[in-house]
């Protein structure tokens, strides 16, 4: 075992750390704050993950380090796709359209044994204190029409969630994993790609972001949609109404306004 020091660390994200740890396995040690709940529901979907037909480091094992939990898991090595369009930024539209690729792929499994997606985002909502009562009946009322779904679903899925390496690309962070309606996860991912921060991200890579947002986000369900011609933006955007309502439950810094305005502006086509 390779001791834990800052030395070992590789990245670091709201929740966790990731640690060098065995040859070829790396360790994601969760900050004492995150509530085990969290912990114990990314160790049941990591495990059940990893006996799918998804490109993803593989579950090992479940361990705790200096009363921190952490999951073990194959070393996937290269940079996230995240940090490779900061830094070869002409790369946009090849890496937005692997995006789609890769969350096409996910799609394809079933998501049986999973969480319901639906129901998740119903109580997210629900529990939501800042959304005016009228404007999250609406919301609700339109979640029970949208079609339900048995795709598996990461509801995470951006740039952030992929590293890129020499054998491939591979999906990671598998917390918020659920079954549902795949819409639903392209939903997220869109709405994510439209007001989401990296948190460890400085002024000015949030500055490169802001400007390639725009025609990553474009490109991606402009692919997605090739790649699924089954389905169609307008569904996207329906599904943006419930899926902002429930983001809004996080109650990110910097948020709150722009989600209330996909809400209200989405709502206004309908």
């Amino acid at each position: 075992m390779v001791p834990i020091s800052k030395d070992s660390l590789i990245a670091e994200g709201r929740t966790a750390e990731v640690y060098a740890w065995n040859e070829n396995q790396v360790v994601k040690l969760f900050h004492l704050w995150c509530p085990a709940d969290w912990v114990d529901q990314e160790i049941e979907s990591s495990r059940a993950v990893s006996d799918l037909d998804v490109p993803t480091p593989r579950f090992l094992d479940v361990v705790e380090v200096d009363g921190r939990r952490g999951i073990v898991y194959e070393r996937a090595d290269g940079p996230s796709m995240n940090s490779l369009l900061f830094s070869k930024p002409w790369t946009l539209l090849r890496h937005a359209k692997q995006l789609a690729s890769l969350h096409t792929s996910m799609h394809s499994q079933h998501g049986q044994g999973f969480a319901p997606l639906r129901e998740s985002l119903r109580l997210d909502i629900q529990r939501v204190e800042t959304l005016p009562t009228d404007l999250k009946n609406r919301v609700l009322q339109l979640l029970d029409e949208l079609p339900d779904g048995n795709a598996l679903c990461h509801f995470d899925f951006h740039p952030e969630q992929v590293i890129v390496t020499k054998e491939g690309s591979f999906i990671i962070d598998w917390m918020t994993a659920c079954q549902g309606h795949p819409l639903a996860d392209v939903a997220r991912t869109a709405m994510i790609l439209t007001v989401g921060q990296s948190p460890t991200a400085n002024r000015a890579m949030r500055t490169v972001a802001s400007f390639f947002r725009g025609p990553f986000r474009r490109t991606y369900l402009s692919q997605y949609l090739q790649l699924n011609p089954q389905q169609s933006y307008a569904d996207i955007q329906k599904w943006m109404i419930p899926v902002a309502a429930g983001r809004l439950r996080e109650d990110i810094p910097g948020e709150r306004g722009k989600l209330l305005s996909i809400i209200q502006s989405h709502l206004a086509l309908l």
